[in-house]
Order: C-alpha cells, then structure tokens, then sequence
C-alpha cells in the first residue's frame, strides 16, 4: 500500500479526532480493500436511514405505551416526501384537529418527534433523551405537553403543531440527513414562539445527537439550559446568537 505521510503523528491524531475519511490511503490508484468496503456499507446504512421508516416495532411498543399521538404529514409515501419536501413541513386539517382534542394546550414547552431523513436516529435515541427533557422542564417549573410523532416529517411542522397548541416554545427533536460516517443522528430544532411566520433563523439547534457524537442524556442537559436562556431573553435562533 502506498501511504507515506509527511507528519504521521499528526495524522494519526486527527484520525483520531473525527469519524471523517482522513488518512485512508491507497493501493496504486485506488483506495485499499478494506476502505472501499467500509464506504460501500456507510453508503448503505445512509441510503436505509433515508428511505426507512419508524418500526412498527416503535409505534406499537414506545410510543403506544408513552400515549403519544401519531399523525403523518402531507407526504403519502416515503418517495413523496423525499421527491417532495414540502409537503413534510405540514400536517392535514384533521390531524390538527384531532391532536387539539388529546394534547394539552397553553404549555410552555410542545415536543414533535420526527422520523426526518433518519427514523432510525429517533428509535435509537429518543428513549434516552426524552426523560431527560422532561426532568428538566420539571426542575424548572415549565409545562410541557403531550409529545407528537410525526410521520414523514420535516422541521416545519412543528410550528404548526405549536401553534394550533398554543405553545410559547416548540421543539422539534429530528432525524438528521445521514452522511458518510453516521446514519443515526439526532437533532433538536427549538424554536421561541413558533408560527406560520417562522423561518430557518428563528431556531436554535442542537446536533449530532447520537452515541459517537453527543450522548442523548448530555444532550438532554444542554437543550434544556438552552431553553432557560431562551425563555429568559424570549428569542431563540440567531437572534439568541446576537445576545451572547
């Protein structure tokens, strides 16, 4: 194999330091055996998390026995909503409707969990972060209502779902498009007075929640002193960044 780098320790320490594809090397001009099959298999383990879907495994288990409301978006199928992505930033009418009859309304805090781009980062970490979410609300006083799990779902949809609730602060805990080095990672989008006026920029977020990157439970943590200073300065997003 021909690698021969110039400053190998430090190579080796930045290896190290990142899941990314650094110091593979090659075998004349292509890469060696062993890292073409190690691509070949991230790029599977990306292509299911984008085309999978919440196990019925989840549905009927988790969230059945956590009484969490199930809806789906305007997507139909999983091609529609990945062929169209607005439709994944709404939800029907009726589903709105139905979530006003079971979930609570004028709470400080609405949770939407959401399949994203990886429903396989929300069944491998929501059953660690979500307890953690709620000790600190209660620590802190906040009310929090009934969690959401939206089907085929994309950020957005949260502030419709907030804001039929009547909630001062959504967050929308999402699967994260995978990449080459990680297919489960979760995000938090958390966003101060969710509207049909809110933009990209009104939200804080917090990524890479998953085993190699920010444990769930510590993510949990940092997410809720977000939310303290968010309810303090009653702004989140980049104007949340401005104060800081």
């Amino acid at each position: 194999m021909n690698f021969t780098p110039q400053n190998g320790p430090l190579l080796e320490r930045a290896m190290t330091a990142t899941q990314a594809r650094v110091g593979v090397g090659r075998v004349g001009t292509r890469p060696p055996t062993v890292a073409l099959l190690q691509f070949r298999c991230d790029h599977a383990l990306a292509n299911d998390a984008v085309n999978g879907e919440l196990s019925v495994e989840f549905l009927k288990t988790f969230a059945a026995e956590q009484g969490l409301p199930i809806i789906e978006s305007l997507a139909t199928s999983r091609e529609d909503y990945v062929l169209f992505p607005p439709k994944g930033k709404r939800t029907t009418d009726s589903a709105i409707e139905s979530l006003k009859k079971i979930c609570p309304a004028n709470q400080d805090i609405q949770i939407v969990v959401s399949d994203g781009l990886s429903a396989r980062a929300v069944e491998e970490n929501l059953a660690d972060l979500l307890p953690m979410l709620k000790h600190g609300f209660t620590l802190h006083n906040w009310t929090y209502g009934l969690p959401v799990v939206v089907r085929r779902a994309r950020v957005a949809v949260a502030d419709q779902i907030a804001e039929a609730l009547n909630a001062k602060l959504v967050i929308n805990l999402i699967g994260e498009r995978p990449g080459l080095s990680c297919a489960d990672s979760l995000s938090a989008y958390i966003t101060y007075s969710p509207g049909v006026k809110t933009i990209s920029s009104d939200r804080t977020v917090v990524s890479n929640i998953h085993a190699r990157g920010t444990p769930a439970v510590e993510a949990g943590a940092y997410i809720v002193k977000l939310i303290e200073q968010i309810f303090q300065h009653q702004v989140s997003g980049v104007g949340l960044q401005q104060l800081s």
